[in-house]
């Protein structure tokens, strides 16, 4: 303690080498969004002990600070920086979920990325039937959840992701893969509702609240995954049939492309076809509105 306020009376900088090696591993990274590097060019580039180098950037990555690709090793840019790059202010989009809410009569929805989970910030209106999302509802991202976040993506960014399942079955590797592209073509993910789902929601949720994914949500996300079909495909969407529809989530998107918030709409019903269509182009027209107003307030901040 006399040190740090010896260092602050005479005005020379506090230092803390620590947090100078994680910055600078973030900083080398940022530096190109797209490079990967492996840890022994990392330990090397830094000078930092490969041990050291090690502990880091596996606990970055963890938190999706940075990506490892299961294939290389190798690290780059990880998507959950750039929900940190400006807090969102738990009401500043109400408006917008209000206007959704008076538009479709249906519990409107924004959830917010904070590192390797998604956590509801705000919500308005009430749920008719099923879960009741509401502010702090804390959900992994792990898949098959959080899709809208992962499609359109890199390929490292999903491969990520999938990892999460352990080992999934190439069945569901397909499944998985087949839904991205089509929730990165349509521009949001379907929840289907099912006694399964709201199950296991609910245990997601509480083993959310513990911190970040482990071994255990994995396993239930993947026992999820196996036993339902996960988001609908086109020919799945048959039209004059009704389809149990627990979420239609979009995301919202940064000046990088990167997905950080989503709006959602939790109808928990069984709903056609046209009516799933225009609940998801209402939540993308929000989604881009809330984009919108995201990128003309960091434009004011900075002239």
């Amino acid at each position: 303690m006399t040190g740090v306020s010896d260092a602050v009376g005479t005005g020379r900088p506090v230092s803390s080498p620590p947090t100078e090696r994680v910055m600078r591993i973030l900083e080398l990274l940022a530096a190109d969004a797209q490079r990967h590097l492996s840890l022994s060019e990392i330990s090397h580039t830094l000078g930092i002990s490969h041990g050291t180098c090690h502990a880091i950037v596996s606990t970055l990555a963890n938190r999706r600070w940075l990506v490892r690709d299961r294939d290389s090793g190798r690290y780059s840019w990880g998507p959950a920086l750039s929900a940190l790059a400006r807090p969102v202010n738990k009401q500043a989009f109400r408006p917008e979920l209000q206007r959704l809410f008076g538009a479709v009569g249906r519990q409107a929805i924004l959830g917010v990325r904070q590192g390797a989970t998604v956590v509801v910030t705000d919500s308005v209106g009430e749920s008719i039937a099923g879960l009741r999302l509401e502010p702090g509802f804390r959900m992994p991202l792990v898949a098959p959840f959080g899709r809208e976040f992962i499609a359109g993506t890199s390929e490292a960014v999903k491969k990520d992701w999938l990892s999460g399942l352990g080992a999934p079955s190439p069945r569901l590797r397909r499944r998985l893969g087949a839904v991205l592209d089509e929730v990165g073509r349509r521009g949001y993910a379907i929840d289907r509702m099912s006694r399964e789902y709201i199950r296991v929601y609910s245990a997601l949720q509480a083993l959310a609240a513990d911190g970040e994914p482990d071994e255990i949500t994995a396993r239930v996300a993947t026992a999820f995954a196996d036993l339902t079909e996960v988001d609908y495909l086109p020919d799945e969407l048959a039209q004059g049939e009704r389809h149990p529809v627990a979420s239609v989530s979009a995301p919202v998107r940064d000046a990088d492309g990167t997905a950080v918030m989503s709006v959602g709409i939790a109808p928990f019903a069984a709903l056609t076809a046209g009516e799933v269509a225009e609940l998801g182009a209402a939540v993308r027209e929000t989604a881009a509105r809330i984009q919108s107003q995201t990128a003309r307030d960091k434009h004011e901040e900075s002239s």
